[in-house]
């Protein structure tokens, strides 16, 4: 699989969960407490480079525990499980010692451009937060410079 085809597949897949992400969000930011610095909509790709991707909103703040619990039932926006039939949803899996292209950037990327677009499908304009889509692990070419998004005017 080429690069282009690989990042086809997994925009395909991606965009059919938009509108359920895009509701987990809606619901999530009432959640957010008062001492939230900033929500994070983080980028999780495997290690192994086999095509693993989870989206997951974090926030920033005094005692991560306390205000992770708080978002913690609307936090997963993209988050395949492994089946007896395979991956659900079915993400390609790939082999990245056997690819001719980064496997944990294109997936990244493509998480981080589903994410934003996630953010604007739930019309979030006027979140009090800031928000910052980022890969922990340093993965995708976004990576290097985070995507922000400033807080609403008050």
């Amino acid at each position: 699989m080429t690069e282009d085809e690989y990042t086809c597949e997994v925009e395909k897949i991606l965009a059919d969960h938009i509108e359920l992400a895009a509701r987990k969000l809606t619901a999530l930011l009432p959640l957010v407490p008062e001492n939230t610095r900033q929500i994070e909509i983080n980028i999780l790709v495997d290690q192994g480079g086999e095509g693993f991707l989870d989206v997951r909103v974090s926030l920033d703040g005094p005692d991560l525990y306390v205000l992770n619990r708080s978002i913690d039932s609307h936090a997963d926006l993209f988050n395949p499980v492994m089946t007896e039939q395979g991956l659900s949803p079915a993400l390609p899996l790939m082999d990245s010692d056997l690819e001719d292209f980064p496997v944990h950037d294109v997936l990244a990327d493509c998480g981080a451009r589903w994410a934003t677009a996630v953010w604007a499908k739930a019309g979030q304009t006027t979140c009090r937060f800031p928000v910052k889509v980022m890969s922990p692990e340093g993965y995708g070419t976004f990576s290097r410079g985070a995507l922000h998004m400033p807080p609403a005017a008050k």
